[in-house]
């Protein structure tokens, strides 16, 4: 594929990251939100972050574009250890690369739709987090 060519379309398959890579490229924050699924992200997130990488192919040594970044996640559970794993990926992915992380949310013990509404310091502590962006 031609530069020219692969920096408008960077990726093989022709899908709707195709709307995301220019966002992607300008955006200064990016924001992962996602429930805990077995203690990480959602495979959906993961999958579409993963297809991100043809932006650092474009550049001739595989830098990924700067950004500061967000995790937001919810879960059923509501310790350390349960947050556990998603903050080491999270804190190994930004590590990575090169990213600065500008803040998470924990919200845990939401085990069904709309639980989260009756405990305000986890809205609070997203909508601050949200305020000082």
């Amino acid at each position: 594929m031609e530069v020219k060519t692969k920096t408008l379309a960077p990726c093989v398959q022709k899908d709707d990251m195709s709307q995301i890579y220019p966002v992607y490229k300008t955006a200064d924050i990016i924001v992962l939100a996602s429930p805990m699924y077995y203690w990480g992200i959602t495979g959906q997130l993961k999958c579409a972050f993963d297809r991100l990488f043809v932006i650092a192919e474009l550049n001739p040594n595989y830098e990924n574009p700067q950004k500061e970044c967000i995790l937001l996640m919810a879960s059923e559970g509501n310790t350390s250890d349960n947050f556990a794993p998603v903050k080491a990926f999270y804190e190994g992915l930004i590590s990575h690369l090169g990213w600065k992380n500008l803040g998470i949310v924990y919200a845990g013990g939401n085990m069904n739709i709309g639980d989260i509404l009756n405990k305000p310091e986890q809205l609070k502590q997203a909508e601050d987090l949200g305020k000082s962006i």
